[in-house]
């Protein structure tokens, strides 16, 4: 009875080492879905769960970190914007110029960013339109434009610059290339793999296992029911 009550402990302990965790809750149902199936094909085990308000993503517990930075990697979670719509109400009272100006520029700064994040390998990316001050005479200084972008790694962007110039140009009207300046910088990669693991250490069988556990599941708890089954019989016969 002692070996068949360990066995019975040792199994409940290997369903209990597959604890989910909440990644990211009120995902849109398509960002939930790209997100899942990048995680899947890093073969870090995740489920999706539709709740009011949007999906949640969990993850196992012990591929949490991993999890995360390769989303950021993706450029998910995506970034929201905000509607013109939304800037501009239907029912909103009489705004003065210079307050409707600094949302339309707003708007234009979303509209960019929003493109430049579809390229791929674009993590973040953020954009100012700044104008100069009215002359005397009423005329307004050239525009200026800053963009700054964070790219993964696993991407080249540098080699997108001029495209990325040339785009930023013929968004905002009257704007010349040369007050366009653009930093893009490169992530760091944070993530550890099994496969970059030291050989020497044993912590690279350990973590081979908890990647593999789900296929190594069913034939571990097969191996233990006859083990019980058995335990039983000699119990049995003994008695």
């Amino acid at each position: 009875m002692k070996y068949l009550r360990l066995a019975l402990i040792l199994g409940l302990a290997l369903l209990l080492t597959g604890c989910r965790v909440e990644l990211y809750s009120a995902l849109p149902e398509d960002d939930a879905n790209q997100m899942l199936a990048i995680l899947m094909q890093h073969n870090i085990d995740a489920d999706k769960q539709p709740k009011a308000g949007g999906v949640t993503l969990r993850v196992e517990q012990s591929q949490f970190i991993n999890a995360v930075e390769l989303l950021r990697l993706n450029g998910f979670p995506r970034r929201s914007y905000v509607s013109a719509e939304t800037m501009f109400p239907p029912n909103q009272l009489v705004v003065s110029p210079a307050e409707e100006q600094q949302k339309i520029v707003f708007l234009n700064e979303q509209r960019i960013e929003r493109m430049l994040s579809q390229m791929d390998g674009v993590i973040h990316a953020d954009v100012t339109i700044a104008y100069g001050r009215a002359n005397d005479d009423g005329s307004v200084g050239p525009a200026s434009v800053a963009v700054f972008i964070k790219y993964s790694p696993q991407v080249n962007l540098e080699a997108f610059r001029v495209q990325i110039s040339n785009l930023v140009e013929k968004s905002i009207p009257g704007v010349q290339k040369e007050h366009i300046g653009i930093l893009m910088q490169p992530a760091e990669f944070r993530m550890l793999s099994v496969a970059n693991m030291p050989t020497a250490t044993p912590w690279r069988a350990i973590a081979w296992i908890n990647l593999h556990r789900w296929a190594l599941m069913p034939p571990l708890l097969l191996a233990m029911l006859l083990l019980i089954s058995l335990m039983l019989i000699v119990w049995r016969k003994r008695g």
